[in-house]
């Protein structure tokens, strides 16, 4: 897989350093080691001039990831090839030292050996896009990419924490600097971390955090600056000579990009036939003129992702968030990027924003356009325990959910710390925390791309980041910006439906709000009992009702459920057996524990 791992220190020597086998086979390998440092990294064939650079006084800097350009002390800001990103980076270092991050505008976690002053030093993005995981020792710092293969070092990683393994079963994700797994920390975003070879000592410095500052602008200037600032990050995203792709689907994020774009690229849509949103996505294609590619999933799809997915498996969503692993090679074979239209709901539309609520007969609720932003921390986790991805299974045998997150949360002074992560305020915290850090999204859409192809997000561009921290609440949950951005840059693109609502992207938020709900009812009915839908998912509670992956990944890993702490394993099974009879949906929370079951990590930290 690609990233890097690496161990630093007198115990370097004595510890194996791998990296997962790769997704798909065009990765390149790079080793370095000497008496106090070894460090294994694998990166994507042809997306960097060389992902490793040397500064002028000898250090050595490893970079997964890409920059799109730097930002000096005026705030003058100069595109970058993203190709040179590492050069980039060290170039930046000659001139401002340790300070050269924060002047970086992209997606990327970095390492940084310097061997003059018996140091090394990890340092992550503004929004910690690329995760890094760390383990202290006594003698050496361990570090990689990837959850799964932090280097063990003989005093840490003696097994899973039922706390944090217990908070990924109830709410899809680890969040803050918090893992599942002892002794292993992830390091916060817009930090860097340098750790002295000689002494062990670590120092942590945070370069940045979100602070939401309204600006008293009106709605059309935010709509014309969103649309001009999107249109330069997809146009430094997409300004090489190269095969871009994107994920599309048949709603707006995506379909932002095609808008935004000046370059052609191919349109991926993961589907089950022509259903309405495929329909609606090549629509979209067609009208930018860019390829279309329909990949179609098939009744066990999910238990490829399931495969696929068990290796790089993050504790952030569930394996079938993976959504396009099953696709990595048909994808990597036409397009030398991927990008996507991730994070635009959370920083321009109501997804981050707590919100009053209706409920009405049938299951359905509405989301009132009038924010509730918690004024204490109580009021905070007791939001968070009654958010939509929060599960309550009754496979697990733990600690109820408030009382693990009241555990995490401490306030001083008006500030607030949640999960190790500091945030100014409890409104900064509730309003930033899907967003600082990315890791604490509920998918795994995201780090599973990572692996297929060099995946850019033009919507966490630094640009469209600070416009988020300046956008009122009430133009998110009153208006649709970003709609109104797409009709500014393509009208066409606005006239065609959403597929959740049927209807045009140019129709007031209000109008997609009831259409999205009353076309959801109809399509419950129309479905039933079947996994196609006429949206861009499977229905996971049929497809474990109609193939038996679940039940066999739960019987070959028999061993590790009976093991799992605070997992009760004749409930799990119980809980299947009920959900196959349609006794239960219980499909989420299942996807959830055999992401769990099937990962190798699983294995070694059960020590079978």
């Amino acid at each position: 897989m690609v990233g890097f791992s690496g161990v630093f220190g007198p115990a370097a020597s004595g510890c194996s350093v791998a990296t997962v086998p790769p997704t798909v086979a065009s990765e390149t390998t790079h080793s370095y080691r000497d008496d106090e440092v070894t460090v294994e990294a694998a990166f994507h064939e042809g997306t960097a001039t060389d992902p490793t650079a040397e500064t002028a006084d000898g250090a050595r800097l490893w970079l997964w990831g890409e920059v799109f350009s730097v930002t000096d002390g005026r705030g003058d800001r100069r595109t970058v090839d993203p190709n040179e990103s590492a050069r980039v980076c060290a170039r930046q270092y000659d001139e401002h030292g340790h300070e050269f991050v924060e002047r970086l505008d992209g997606e990327f976690v970095g390492c940084l050996y310097e061997p003059s002053e018996d140091a090394v030093s990890v340092f992550t993005d503004r929004l910690g896009a690329r995760p890094l995981y760390y383990s202290v020792g006594d003698a050496a710092l361990a570090v990689s990419t990837s959850v799964q293969t932090v280097p063990v070092l003989d005093e840490c990683q003696t097994g899973f924490d039922e706390r944090y393994l217990a908070e990924y079963i109830y709410c899809r994700r680890t969040m803050g600097t918090r893992t599942p797994v002892e002794g292993v920390d992830q390091l916060a975003p817009a930090t860097v971390l340098t750790y002295d070879l000689d002494t062990g000592a670590i120092d942590r410095r945070r370069y940045w955090e979100p602070r939401y500052e309204p600006r008293e602008k009106p709605l059309s200037w935010f709509v014309r600056e969103l649309a001009d600032r999107f249109e330069r990050a997809v146009r430094d995203r997409t300004a090489e000579d190269r095969d871009h792709g994107l994920l599309l689907s048949g709603g707006s994020d995506s379909r932002a990009v095609l808008a935004a774009a000046d370059t052609p690229m191919t349109g991926f849509h993961l589907g089950d036939g022509w259903n309405r949103e495929a329909r609606i996505a090549k629509r979209a294609a067609d009208a930018a003129g860019a390829q279309f590619e329909l990949l179609n999933r098939g009744p066990d799809y999910h238990e490829t992702l399931l495969e696929r997915a068990a290796p790089i498996q993050e504790f952030t969503g569930p394996f079938h968030t993976g959504h396009a692993l099953g696709f990595a090679e048909e994808i990597r074979a036409d397009a030398d990027t991927l990008l996507t239209g991730l994070y635009s709901d959370d920083l321009f539309g109501s997804w981050s924003v707590p919100q009053a609520t209706l409920s009405l007969p049938g299951g359905v609720q509405f989301w009132l356009p009038f924010e509730r932003l918690p004024s204490t921390t109580a009021e905070f986790v007791a939001g968070e325990v009654a958010s939509g991805p929060v599960r309550q299974p009754v496979l697990l045998d733990s600690a109820p959910l408030s009382e693990l997150l009241t555990a995490e949360i401490r306030s001083r002074g008006g500030r607030v710390d949640y999960h190790g992560i500091g945030y100014e305020s409890v409104g900064a915290l509730s309003l930033s925390s899907t967003l600082y850090p990315i890791t604490n999204g509920i998918g795994f859409d995201l780090f599973s791309a990572l692996q297929i192809a060099p995946t850019r997000n033009p919507f966490l561009d630094r640009r469209l980041v600070d416009l988020h921290l300046q956008m009122p609440l009430q133009y998110r949950l009153r208006q649709d910006p970003l709609h109104m951005a797409i009709d500014r840059l393509d009208s066409a693109q606005a006239a065609i439906p959403h597929a959740a609502s049927r209807l045009p992207l140019d129709y007031p938020k209000a109008a997609h709000a009831v259409g999205s709900r009353v076309q959801n009812q109809v399509d419950k009915v129309t479905s039933w009992g079947s996994y196609r839908t006429q949206g861009p998912w499977q229905d996971r509670n049929e497809v474990v009702r109609n193939t038996d992956f679940v039940g066999r990944a739960l019987e070959e890993h028999a061993d590790r459920l009976r093991e799992l702490p605070g997992v009760d394993a004749a409930t799990a099974r119980d809980t299947y057996r009920r959900h196959r009879l349609g006794e239960v949906d219980a499909a989420e929370e299942l996807y959830r524990l055999v992401s769990v079951l099937a990962m190798p990590l699983t294995g070694r930290l059960l020590a079978e």
